[in-house]
């Protein structure tokens, strides 16, 4: 494992020639990067664009961004309001016109109102698994989970756990440049603790696993080495205590590492590993100081904003794959205070940041092969509790999709009179998963392996085709 600190001649910020030099490749997240490419190179080739029956938007999309804010967002505040409802039901907000007539959201999503011709909102989403892991688990893998009681409501991830979607178009339809297939921005929270659940690859092996940028950060322009390799290699935190020098560290490395006549020497996948890492797509797509001040001001001062912008930069380097996970500890679940924080906390960001998101995509002729959706784990309950807040409920709630023929300016699906369940074309996490590998050029219905040879179904769901350009 790659550590930044010791004796030697130091090329950057402590690191040493030998140190780059004494491994084959660089370790992410407890893996060798000369594993994963040699994973990746042995990987079969069933599910790459393979035609589905059906719609012709079958692989439409270059990329994908997930935003997943996790702890369930209000449905009946956001996205689907009941202005008939009882009073106990309906809550505080109040539903706004948009500038699609007949489509109304929450007056707290100002920008979004202005966009709803760019995107389609599907209110019908439904899934039994009222509880945040085990509900984020099926939301981002597109599967249940086996619940065992002797594990609790909560059980922790293994190795058998089945692997995100994300991880799955990492094995099946990697990067075609020197860029990484599968990023993730943030990871998920329970109080403190890494939940985890359907993040990662699971049985598919750790070499599918998302390369994730962890929150504390800078969001000033920089990419932050420090945050970075602190949770990828086993390095000292401290010990790289100048925050702003991130990018020249990678561009002074990138040459040390590519005139070396030992690298040269180094088997092919290793040598591959380490031109991932110091190729100059890898030190762009991070490199938001890159971006004019008006596109920051576009995007808003958040981080969640500047995370937005950070995926957009992305998915235009090249990664197929981009997540996005919520900033806080399950921020979303609004047991109490459901409305305040609403309005004056989580509303705000993302009404900028995802708005930005679209403009920006659309602005650079990327929204018509970039696939953008918006969920949670779940929704909130119909009646609100005697803390003004809503608790779990994950019968159903809504979902945003924007991109890659998904036609804006429409619903899909729609729910009872107190939105608690729905009353016509009930989607499951599934089906969105699965309108994702659709999109991307994956046979939802075809196999991949895991690490022990199984074969696995990449999804059970079915896209929903008339959502579908």
């Amino acid at each position: 494992m790659l550590s930044i600190h010791g004796p030697g001649s130091r090329l950057c910020d402590g690191i040493t020639r030998r140190e780059m030099l004494r491994v084959g490749g660089l370790g992410f997240t407890g893996l060798l990067w000369s594993d994963l490419l040699r994973c990746r190179a042995g990987a079969a080739a069933p599910g790459r664009k393979v035609r589905s029956p059906g719609a012709g938007t079958f692989g439409k999309s270059k990329a994908c961004i997930v935003i997943f804010n996790y702890g369930g967002p209000s449905h009946l505040d956001t996205w689907d309001l009941k202005p008939d409802a009882p009073r106990e039901v309906r809550g505080e907000f109040k539903p706004a016109a948009t500038c699609v007539p007949g489509i109304s959201i929450t007056e707290h999503l100002p920008r979004l109102a202005k966009l709803t011709n760019q995107y389609a909102i599907v209110r019908s989403v439904t899934h039994r698994d009222n509880d945040h892991a085990i509900g984020a688990y099926l939301a981002l893998t597109g599967y249940s989970h086996p619940k065992n009681a002797i594990l609790g409501i909560e059980p922790p991830a293994t190795p058998q756990d089945l692997p995100s979607v994300g991880s799955v178009v990492s094995k099946v339809r990697p990067a075609d440049r020197a860029i990484f297939s599968y990023v993730t921005l943030g990871d998920l929270r329970h109080f403190g603790n890494n939940d985890s659940l359907g993040q990662n690859a699971g049985c598919l092996g750790r070499a599918y696993d998302p390369f994730t940028l962890p929150f504390e950060r800078p969001i000033d322009g920089t990419l932050d080495l420090r945050g970075v390799t602190s949770v990828l290699t086993k390095i000292d935190g401290p010990q790289m205590n100048d925050r702003r020098q991130l990018v020249d560290c990678m561009n002074r490395i990138a040459p040390a590492l590519e005139a070396t006549a030992d690298m040269r020497s180094l088997e092919d996948f290793s040598r591959r590993a380490y031109q991932l890492l110091s190729s100059s797509a890898t030190r762009e797509a991070f490199n938001l100081a890159k971006e004019p001040p008006k596109i920051h001001e576009l995007y808003g001062p958040t981080r969640f904003g500047q995370n937005c912008l950070l995926a957009r930069r992305l998915v235009e380097a090249g990664v197929p794959m981009v997540t996005l996970y919520s900033v806080g500890n399950r921020d979303w679940d609004t047991h109490s205070h459901n409305f305040r924080l609403l309005k004056d906390t989580l509303l705000p960001p993302l009404d900028q940041g995802l708005s930005a998101l679209l403009q920006d995509l659309t602005s650079r002729g990327l929204l018509d092969d970039t696939l953008v959706i918006w969920m949670g784990d779940m929704g909130r309950t119909p009646r609100i509790n005697r803390d003004a807040g809503r608790d779990h409920w994950s019968f159903c709630y809504s979902v945003v999709m924007a991109g890659a023929g998904i036609r804006g300016g429409q619903t899909y699906g729609s729910s009872d009179r107190h939105a608690a369940y729905p009353s016509t074309n009930p989607v499951s996490p599934g089906d969105l998963a699965a309108g994702i590998f659709h999109s991307l050029g994956i046979d939802p219905r075809a196999q991949v392996r895991d690490q022990q040879g199984r074969p696995l179904i990449v999804s059970a769901g079915n896209p929903i085709h008339a959502l579908l350009g």
